[in-house]
């Protein structure tokens, strides 16, 4: 797979640790892209914030992600050679009706989303926080956070199609109950907005944050 060589990503990886605090494969795969050399501890936090909690969904997965990056920043720091730089992500998917939609629970409760989704918009939200660590470790670090939204629109989907693709797995480890990347390719209409977003990392949203903290001098 080819590689991003981009210039000031080679200072990041020779005088920061940087790790992803996910798990997640596809922003792994979309990480793998760049000339950025970094390790995965994913984090221990429970994703139990109440969603009533917060003004808009924006706002309640960019709380994911920062305390995602708090955490692992947290177990990490004080044990390594190099300041660090974590990056924290979660991604939500909002019907139309504004209901915040994760990874389903069940079989069921995947065909329940699904059947919802069918012939209407949902907008995937992403947040993503990037703490910094000082280059001489003593000032507090710097925290950069962004949200992207972006629209899908389904299909109509009968219930044998919902079935199947339930039926295939894929649904069960994504927020909305769908891979837009993969299977669920075949029934969405149209997208508004960052295509890899809706994968699970907005990539241009992320090398635009990395670029901003290079060009105040954090890199």
């Amino acid at each position: 797979m080819a590689t991003l060589n981009i210039p000031f990503f080679t200072t990041i990886s020779d005088r920061f640790r940087v790790i992803l605090a996910s798990g997640s494969p596809r922003r792994r795969e979309l990480l793998d892209r760049l000339n950025l050399h970094y390790e995965v501890i994913p984090s221990d936090f429970a994703e139990d914030l109440d969603k009533a909690q917060f003004a808009s969904a924006g706002d309640y997965v960019l709380e994911n992600a920062i305390i995602k990056a708090q955490d692992v920043y947290q177990r990490v720091k004080g044990q390594s050679d190099k300041p660090l730089l974590i990056i924290g992500a979660d991604t939500v998917v909002v019907n139309s009706a504004g209901t915040i939609l994760e990874k389903p629970a069940s079989e069921q409760d995947a065909i329940c989303t699904l059947k919802g989704l069918s012939g209407k918009s949902n907008t995937v939200f992403t947040g993503v926080c990037l703490i910094v660590g000082s280059l001489d470790g003593t000032k507090d670090p710097v925290v950069e956070r962004a949200v992207e939204a972006t629209q899908v629109v389904f299909g109509d989907l009968d219930d044998s199609i919902v079935e199947a693709y339930v039926a295939t797995g894929e649904p069960m480890d994504k927020a909305g109950s769908y891979a837009y990347q993969s299977l669920a390719c075949f029934f969405v209409k149209e997208i508004k907005g960052d295509y890899y977003n809706v994968v699970g990392f907005p990539c241009a949203r992320f090398y635009q944050m990395l670029l901003d903290l290079h060009h105040q001098g954090h890199f």
